[in-house]
């Protein structure tokens, strides 16, 4: 993992690139990884994981690594911590950004006023901020908590996964840390996942309904 990358690292310009913006989330990153490992497309996935939580964003690296060798995928992997850059040429982009990746972000991004607002506040800005550079084209798929508006024209939203109490917060990153270390198998977590709204997305981003009038996306 790097501060940056290079566009020579993305291995196949036939891949689909995928961009998945606060990949961090304690909330999202497990369910989307598990997605992603058993997802087998017509067109491999570049996939680019950023966050600005650089300890976040190596733990969920490792976990996706070790899912993609588990299923053997053939699907590429980077991580940065440099969110602007991460969406350089996506052509697919999955909104995950939470509360601490927001702040860390717009600490980072030196914003003034942080400390006086709250979780949604904060993850409003920093999603504001970061969809500024998604690339024209580009299909994007919300996460975040359906209050928190996209600005973007069209863009598709997902009511999942669903949100966890406060106390498997803390919980869930030493079960990740679990199945990096081989402690505890991942097929489990795989086959959970095998069915997936993720997979269904990947399969025709293009062909649902905008959010603005769709019960499901």
């Amino acid at each position: 993992m790097q501060n940056g990358f290079r566009k020579a690292y993305i291995k196949d310009v036939d891949s689909l690139k995928l961009t998945i913006l606060g990949a961090g989330s304690v909330r999202c990153s497990v369910p989307v990884i598990a997605s992603l490992a058993t997802y087998f497309g017509e067109r491999e996935l570049a996939i680019r994981f950023s966050d600005a939580d650089n300890e976040r964003l190596d733990l969920f690296d490792r976990l996706a690594r070790v899912c993609f060798i588990a299923m053997n995928s053939t699907h590429s992997l980077l991580s940065t911590t440099d969110m602007r850059e991460s969406l350089e040429d996506s052509d697919l982009v999955i909104v995950q950004v939470g509360s601490n990746c927001a702040r860390k972000y717009l600490r980072a991004s030196r914003r003034q006023g942080i400390a006086e607002l709250d979780d949604r506040s904060m993850i409003e800005q920093a999603v504001e901020a970061l969809t500024a550079f998604i690339p024209n084209g580009a299909t994007v798929l919300s996460l975040v908590d359906p209050e928190i508006l996209l600005p973007k024209s069209q863009y598709y939203r997902l009511n999942w996964p669903e949100p966890i109490p406060d106390s498997d917060r803390s919980t869930i990153p030493h079960q990740v840390l679990r199945w990096v270390r081989g402690e505890d198998g991942v097929g489990d977590l795989l086959r959970k996942y095998e069915a997936s709204p993720i997979k269904t997305w990947l399969d025709a981003p293009e062909s649902g309904i905008p959010v603005s009038s769709s019960p499901y996306f």
